[in-house]
């Protein structure tokens, strides 16, 4: 299985990783295929010829719905601008209404394992960030439902796997019986190393191979710059593309 998250418009990446992937015969998608790239269309288009699964991400629900993304700090300003800008102005109604229908969640059944697919945490689907440094309590708390949780209830985790993106943070965890697999982010990394990055599960064999691909970057700034995108947003966008980290305020 194919797994691959926050793609956010970047069609080259995306491509880079189908080129670079190989023998899986599933994909599934954690979210954010828009919003920062330049070629949100081009990504939704070539996703469902792929016939992906797709979860729904912050930035799809902030555009399908007219709300806050509610993203990180660092990089609210430059959303909020691009998305206004730039990703509505690109994508009609009809790409609109396909990320409004995205599911919150995927559950898989692969040889009796449980695997649940969501954009962030399965106890908060679009907002939550489970990063990789959490305490185990922290992370097994961020796995369960709301709704299963009491204060009296020791926090152990549900066992299977938890197929979790938002944080453009690549990495494989196990707590408590439970593993978390964060294939990283495919249009834009946040951790130092700007390869597109993706993970291919094998939940039969109970595998998990991560990987890094060098795709065309210069391809992406050249349309941003197409596109007209003024600055600081131009210089943020190509920070946080050349660089793979969240770029400095203006």
């Amino acid at each position: 299985m194919l797994v691959v998250s926050d793609i956010h418009g970047n069609i080259h990446a995306l491509k880079a990783v189908l080129d670079h992937s190989r023998g899986w015969d599933d994909v599934i998608v954690l979210g954010d295929l828009v919003d920062y790239g330049p070629n949100p269309l081009e990504v939704i288009d070539l996703l469902r010829d792929l016939g992906a699964r797709i979860v729904r991400g912050n930035h799809d629900h902030a555009v399908a719905f007219g709300v806050d993304c509610r993203c990180g700090e660092k990089t609210h300003w430059l959303s909020v601008w691009f998305r206004e800008n730039i990703t509505l102005e690109l994508l009609g109604d009809k790409e609109k209404s396909l990320l409004a229908g995205l599911p919150l969640r995927v559950h898989l059944d692969a040889s009796g394992v449980e695997v649940e697919a969501v954009h962030a945490a399965p106890s908060n689907p679009l907002y939550a960030y489970l990063y990789p440094w959490l305490r185990d309590d922290e992370v097994c708390m961020m796995i369960k439902k709301p709704f299963r949780l009491t204060s009296r209830e020791k926090v152990d985790c549900p066992s299977g796997f938890y197929l979790v993106g938002h944080t453009h943070y690549q990495f494989y965890r196990v707590a408590r019986g439970a593993v978390i697999v964060n294939p990283g982010s495919v249009g834009e990394p946040r951790d130092g190393d700007p390869r597109a990055s993706y993970a291919l599960l094998d939940v039969d064999r109970g595998s998990v191979e991560f990987f890094r691909v060098k795709y065309p970057v210069d391809n992406v700034i050249r349309d941003l710059e197409a596109l007209g995108v003024p600055e600081p947003y131009f210089g943020a966008l190509r920070y946080m593309f050349v660089i793979g980290e969240a770029p400095p305020r203006p």
